[in-house]
């Protein structure tokens, strides 16, 4: 799961859901507030409501110190207090954010249902728009990102019905999290901009150049780097002069990233140092991953491939417990640079701690589905939906041990020196994998070659090309066949070249006299049409 949404989520969470009870600190320091509530809470009446609202504030006091055992503590010994319907559930949900700080989804998701259920004795819409939420968040980190969508939307329905501007705000950011994430990148950018006009509506900047980052991040995805560029060169000097460094930073990586895709190697780096430059004056401690991985994908520009395989290690080693996309891409990267250097012996290693991974992430669903048949009452879920989620996994799976194989399969080849024949076993071992990567990048790339030429959408390509069905879903027209070609985690395990082939070659033949280069997508297609040869050879 990505990084935004996390992020997201804890704005809902990091406040408390009462009053603040504890004093603050005169100064920022969260350790003083610490102790100030502490204290605060000897002078209180033991079990009474006061202290129960002041334990409560402290529960997220150390959540946000990084504490989550002393925050469990402290809610191990609120249940066993007397409690009201509304105090239940506050613990409950409280227990949940801690649970979901822990990454034990499945946990979480138990005290979010219950606490589901208390909100809805309690008839309160807040508290029902907040159960939502924190249901979609941990659905969403579950990827089960249609059942987080429609929590979304049903927490979004809340605010707007109790006319919460801010939880109106932050819930459309976390809808065009998710939109993004499915790669429907032209409902994300609706849904951005929608919170963005909500926070300035509410007076809060730093929100909303947060979410005109997103936006900006939403139009990298679909290759209009002008575009991103120039949202990102709006902040760049409101940013510096409120001193909001962490936006700021977030701005730079992704100029970077920008840089990078149009393999503009000296912007890359500018954008990089000017990057880490700003990161020195944010007061963390922590490496950030996701500017690990774009270190590397430089480095592997420049052709220093191993400086980048240590980085990519370096970071696989922060998240070696977690499946999280991110994780993905630094497993992908570095088995692509380990080919890159003829390291196969490395690159099969790294693809079996990539099908260990992937074989976790199954587990995970499979625990997900058990957990909706118990809660069916709470939650109505297709089970056919869930069943090829989990059947989805499982494929993945299966192509990552298939991958290990046949990488180990072009190691003992290429060790034993059998000449041609060797090097035949070498590159049958990426074959498969090369040839499914380049069908979703001709894809990726045939559409944003069309939008940007014709400014028109994926429906209208799907229309006009007449190669790819058009469905109505909840009134909106929707091509969720071609989509699947767009992620190389959605690509149909027997996907239909001509399909692609044919659809990037009307694309090109529109866009016969455009300002625009169709060499790269041209060249790809030649390479995919030649696989197509080849498999009707066969």
């Amino acid at each position: 799961m990505p990084l935004l949404a996390l992020f997201f989520a804890l704005l809902l969470v990091v406040l408390p859901a009462h009053g603040s009870e504890c004093p603050s600190a005169n100064n920022a320091n969260l350790t003083s507030h610490i102790l100030s509530c502490k204290q605060h809470l000897e002078t209180l009446e033991p079990n009474g409501a006061q202290a129960f609202d002041a334990r409560l504030e402290l529960v997220s006091l150390y959540r946000r110190a990084g504490d989550i055992k002393l925050s469990n503590q402290i809610l191990d010994e609120l249940m066993a207090w007397k409690l009201t319907t509304l105090q239940r559930f506050q613990v409950l949900r409280q227990s949940g954010i801690n649970r979901y700080r822990q990454r034990n989804y499945i946990q979480a998701l138990e005290s979010f249902h219950e606490a589901q259920t208390l909100a809805a004795q309690l008839q309160q819409n807040e508290l029902e728009g907040k159960s939502a939420n924190d249901l979609a968040n941990a659905y969403q980190a579950l990827g089960d990102l249609d059942t987080a969508l429609t929590l979304f939307l049903e927490s979004y329905q809340i605010a707007k019905a109790t006319n919460d501007v801010q939880r109106q705000a932050i819930t459309l950011n976390n809808l065009g999290n998710v939109s993004r994430d499915i790669n429907q990148l032209d409902d994300a950018i609706l849904s951005f901009r929608q919170a963005h006009a909500l926070h300035q509506q509410a007076g809060d900047p730093t929100k909303a150049n947060h979410t005109l980052l997103s936006i900006a991040e939403v139009f990298y995805k679909k290759r209009e780097y002008k575009k991103a560029t120039e949202i990102i060169g709006d902040l760049l000097q409101p940013l510096t002069q409120n001193g909001a460094y962490t936006q700021l930073s977030r701005a730079y990586l992704l100029l970077a990233e920008i840089a990078i895709a149009q393999n503009h190697i000296t912007q890359a780096q500018q954008q990089l140092a000017s990057f880490k430059r700003t990161r020195q004056l944010i007061q963390h401690g922590k490496v950030d991953q996701r500017a690990l991985l774009i270190e590397a994908k430089l480095k592997q520009l420049e052709g220093d491939n191993l400086t980048a395989q240590t980085l990519l290690k370096q970071g696989l080693e922060a998240h070696n417990q977690q499946n999280s996309q991110l994780t993905e891409l630094f497993y992908i990267a570095l088995l692509q640079s380990q080919l890159q250097t003829h390291a196969y012996k490395e690159a099969v290693e790294t693809a079996q701690r990539y099908n260990d991974m992937l074989k976790s992430s199954r587990v995970q669903s499979e625990n997900l589905y058990q957990f909706r048949l118990q809660r069916a009452n709470v939650l109505a879920a297709p089970k056919r939906q869930t069943e090829t989620n989990i059947v989805s996994h499982v494929f993945i799976g299966f192509i990552a041990f298939l991958a290990g194989v046949l990488v180990t399969y072009c190691f003992v080849r290429y060790t034993t020196r059998t000449d041609t024949h060797g090097l035949h076993s070498k590159h049958t071992s990426i074959d498969e994998q090369a040839a499914r990567l380049l069908m979703v990048e001709v894809m990726t790339l045939t559409l944003a070659l069309w939008e940007q030429n014709s400014g028109k959408t994926r429906v209208e390509l799907a229309e006009e090309s007449k190669v790819w069905k058009v469905n109505i879903d909840d009134g909106r027209l929707r091509v969720r066949t071609l989509e699947r070609y767009l992620n190389i985690k959605t690509l149909p395990k027997k996907p239909r070249i001509r399909n692609i082939v044919t659809t990037a070659q009307y694309v090109l033949t529109q866009c016969q006299g455009a300002n625009s280069d169709t060499a790269p997508l041209s060249q790809k297609v030649a390479q995919l049409e030649q696989i197509l040869a080849c498999s009707n050879a066969a």
